[in-house]
């Protein structure tokens, strides 16, 4: 393959890596991920699909797409998540095929689970830790002021999964070989 073809190989991946990181941010700021970032994504997935292997490549883009939205549909039907995460490993699994879809999703519940274990922890900490700062920096620490803290009223309670489904893919992608392109041909 001429180095020229070769550089273009790896468009698609860090076209799925740049949307990664898009939707992570959206995710994380808006806690929604727009259809406007995914449509060409797909779009993408599809024609790279076609052009590296024909009607095979887009039958694997469809393959991987169904096996991505299936592994989170459930999810979303119980009300776990928001369309946006599904049609997010959807999108990814149309890029890796659906044996990198399903190793993405299966990475997505591992670093879910990992990230929203954080999650809890950082919300039930954070506010006695702030309380502690304060009191030292006062000089007036009292163990009563630590006890019985909790979120403020009306905080927002949402976990943005889109970084546990980018966590997902990265590895997925690592897996598969594509994440780090071997420039030694």
């Amino acid at each position: 393959m001429p180095t020229h073809v070769q550089a273009f190989a790896f468009l698609p991946a860090y076209f799925l890596i740049a949307t990664m990181l898009a939707a992570t941010l959206t995710d994380i700021v808006s806690h929604r991920i727009p259809n406007v970032l995914l449509a060409p994504a797909l779009s993408l997935a599809l024609v790279s699909g076609a052009v590296t292997d024909g009607p095979a490549g887009v039958f694997s883009a469809l393959a991987g797409m169904g096996v991505g939205l299936a592994m989170l549909l459930p999810m979303y039907a119980m009300g776990a998540m928001g369309a946006g995460d599904v049609k997010l490993l959807g999108v990814a699994g149309a890029f890796l095929g659906p044996q990198g879809a399903l190793i993405a999703g299966l990475m997505t519940f591992v670093s879910g689970g990992v990230f929203g274990l954080l999650w809890i922890a950082w919300r039930f900490y954070r506010p006695a830790a702030e309380l502690l700062i304060a009191n030292i920096k006062s000089s007036g620490m009292r163990n009563a002021d630590v006890q019985g803290t909790s979120s403020p009223a009306g905080s927002n309670n949402t976990f943005a999964y889109a970084p546990a489904i980018a966590a997902g893919v990265a590895i997925a992608g690592w897996q598969q070989g594509w994440l780090i392109p071997s420039i030694t041909g």
